[in-house]
């Protein structure tokens, strides 16, 4: 008797997937054509040289800015065209380079904007709101100066702010856009460990970064964009040893840093 065919196994759909998402200003295309996917749980480092296109994709990704070709999909659905109100209610919340906290109020009020006005449950009042508010700061390490006003922060509690201004949208996905750029070395340490428990919520991270140390460290998938083109991608130790990557990003100083 012949042995029966093993089961087939069924991929789930995928959280996010891109589909040759294209953005144009004039006649120059800032992401051209770009493909990928993300699975729900996943944690993902996009980086590249600056003007490659990374935060104008989170921009597409999250409304911001409608396509000119392609498609974007949420868990099978196209979302193209969404405003983004509407795609943070489905669960993708994000964080910008350049925070803008609102400066009359304490850090706890600017952390229940987010979850007032970007969670999916849009009739939340201002009681559930300053309890997610409070379980947020304490996630990402701002529970004892809940009560300060914005203006006495420094620019690394700044940064945890807009995570969790974001994070109190309760996201099942989140985009980060260069939350560690400027830090030293201790506040990325510490930074890495806000984003490793975030993620272990069950978020799902897509993060924008030029700290190498972050990509290896915590992602699990690497993205490079270049000119607007996805380069590369796959695994952070196998993509940082492209040598498209070496030359249009890293360099060779970097390449050698990474010969054993």
């Amino acid at each position: 008797m012949s042995e029966p065919d093993p089961p087939t196994r069924v991929r789930s759909t995928p959280q996010l997937e891109l589909r040759g998402v294209t953005k144009r200003f004039g006649g120059v295309a800032a992401v051209d054509g770009v493909t990928f996917e993300i699975d729900e749980g996943d944690i993902v480092g996009i980086i590249g040289p600056n003007g490659a296109g990374k935060t104008t994709l989170l921009n597409c990704i999250s409304g911001l800015q409608r396509l000119d070709g392609g498609d974007i999909r949420w868990h099978g659905a196209s979302i193209s065209g969404m405003p983004p109100h509407r795609i943070a209610r489905l669960g993708i919340g994000r964080t910008f380079q350049i925070v803008r906290p609102f400066g009359s109020m304490t850090v706890r009020e600017n952390a229940a904007v987010g979850a007032l006005f970007g969670s999916a449950d849009a009739r939340r009042g201002p009681k559930q709101a300053f309890a997610i508010a409070d379980e947020v700061l304490e996630l990402v390490g701002l529970a004892a100066k809940a009560g300060l006003p914005v203006s006495a922060l420094t620019i690394p509690d700044r940064k945890r702010l807009e995570v969790a201004r974001a994070v109190a949208t309760k996201p099942h996905l989140l985009l980060l856009d260069e939350v560690m750029a400027g830090l030293n070395n201790v506040e990325i340490d510490e930074a890495l460990e806000m984003v490793r428990a975030v993620h272990a919520t069950g978020v799902t991270v897509l993060l924008i970064e030029h700290v190498m140390r972050v990509i290896i460290g915590i992602c699990r998938h690497a993205i490079v964009l270049d000119f607007g083109q996805v380069l590369a991608q796959g695994e952070p130790d196998v993509v940082l040893r492209d040598e498209r990557v070496i030359q249009a990003y890293l360099g060779e100083r970097y390449a050698k840093r990474l010969k054993p």
